[in-house]
């Protein structure tokens, strides 16, 4: 469990910083694309490409990274009326359906980067591979899996301990 533990908070630590260089490039080559656009009439052929990439990276790692802080939506309505035990287990439920979901969508992220029409594709405007583009979305799919396992985990050790002191 320490070690699942440190391993996400590096992951997270990494991902946090992946989102701010993103979207700081993100930043200053719109507007270096528009300065150039409305002084010169001219722009770069990879900028909107680029740009384009980097919103899915940063969708996808942002949205591992917003998972592992808690900060997506939660409906916790129910989990705020339930006694401690009963909300850890529901919680415990709620992480387990996302972690078979976020498995099923890893392994549909592999099998479509694996096929040839995408291994052999190059973007016209940055000429690399399309498989790093879509990479991104496994990418984000595994790290949510992580922390999900240590959520389950972490939630599997409270409910016992809930239980033993009851």
């Amino acid at each position: 469990m320490g070690l699942l533990k440190k391993l996400n908070s590096i992951l997270e630590k990494i991902g946090l910083g992946f989102i701010i260089v993103g979207y700081g490039t993100m930043t200053v080559v719109t507007l270096i694309e528009v300065l150039r656009r409305y002084f010169f009439g001219m722009s770069f052929d990879w900028s909107e490409e680029l740009v384009r990439f980097l919103l899915i990276a940063t969708t996808f790692i942002g949205g591992a990274v917003a998972y592992k802080k808690g900060s997506l939506v939660l409906f916790d309505v129910l989990l705020n009326r339930l006694p401690r035990e009963k909300s850890l287990i529901l919680s415990v439920i709620n992480h387990s359906i996302i972690l078979i979901f976020m498995i099923s969508l890893t392994k549909l992220g592999l099998d479509y980067i694996v096929q040839p029409s995408v291994m052999l594709q190059s973007s016209p405007g940055l000429g690399i591979g399309m498989m790093i583009p879509y990479a991104f979305l496994p990418i984000g799919f595994i790290m949510i899996i992580l922390f999900c396992v240590e959520y389950i985990l972490t939630g599997i050790r409270d409910i016992r301990r809930e239980g033993g002191a009851a």
